[in-house]
């Protein structure tokens, strides 16, 4: 047992962890022989799955019936190992598909998968087809714009359009009527419209006059009794 002093604090160093140094506080000191002891067990756990899937992939090409006995055993061990805390939930599913496969690759139920079984793929390699992705990317929004740009200039060709037909249009009606058969009958029916409102507005006036010239005869027969008799008396 080494003893190392300082300052401020005196730390024990253990023999049997040379590594770590040990607290004065015996509830730490047994916490880390805790750890150890499970990280130990955690070890057990994974060393005897490798090895059992390495019995059972020798198994599934002797003998089919041992093999279906060592992966039934092998996933009982993975959920178990997946209890304890060993193995995560993803990984232990993980594992049992492995397993299955393995057993079905043995039947002949499924085909292999792999590198190590599969063909070698013939074509183009990542690299390639990210710079194809790349060049289809950018072709197509080059695409785009030449379209937005078309459509702005077809836009912008309308409005113009727009804008210069009342010029065109206004000149050639204040223009005067030019000389010609149909141009004179416009301007006949024209003026015998005129001639009509005014006929119109004249037959309106009279009424108001005729009334005005009958009332003066009422007046003076009104007034003729009232001479006759002053000149009675």
């Amino acid at each position: 047992m080494l003893w190392q002093t300082g300052p401020a604090f005196t730390v024990k160093r253990s023999s049997e962890h040379p590594r770590s140094l040990l607290a004065n506080i015996k509830q730490q000191r047994k916490r880390v022989k805790i750890a150890s002891r499970e990280r130990l067990e955690n070890l057990q756990y994974k060393s005897r799955i490798k090895t059992m899937f390495k019995t059972l992939s020798l198994a599934a090409a002797e003998d089919k019936d041992k093999a279906q006995q060592l992966a039934l055993e092998l996933i009982a061990l993975i959920d178990r190992a997946a209890g304890r805390g060993v193995l995560h939930a993803n990984n232990a599913a993980r594992k049992k598909s492995r397993v299955t496969a393995i057993i079905q690759l043995a039947e002949g139920v499924s085909k292999p998968a792999g590198p190590a079984t599969t063909e070698p793929k013939s074509g183009k390699s990542k690299a390639d087809s990210r710079v194809e992705r790349t060049a289809a990317k950018r072709s197509k929004k080059e695409e785009t714009n030449k379209k937005q740009a078309v459509r702005a200039e077809a836009a912008a060709k309308a409005g113009k359009k727009a804008s210069e037909a009342p010029s065109d249009s206004t000149p050639a009606a204040e223009a005067p009527p030019a000389g010609g058969g149909a141009a004179a009958k416009q301007a006949e029916a024209e003026a015998e419209t005129q001639g009509q409102v005014e006929a119109e507005s004249s037959e309106a006036e009279a009424p108001s006059e005729t009334s005005g010239q009958a009332g003066e005869p009422a007046g003076t027969a009104a007034e003729t009794p009232e001479k006759a008799d002053g000149e009675g008396e």
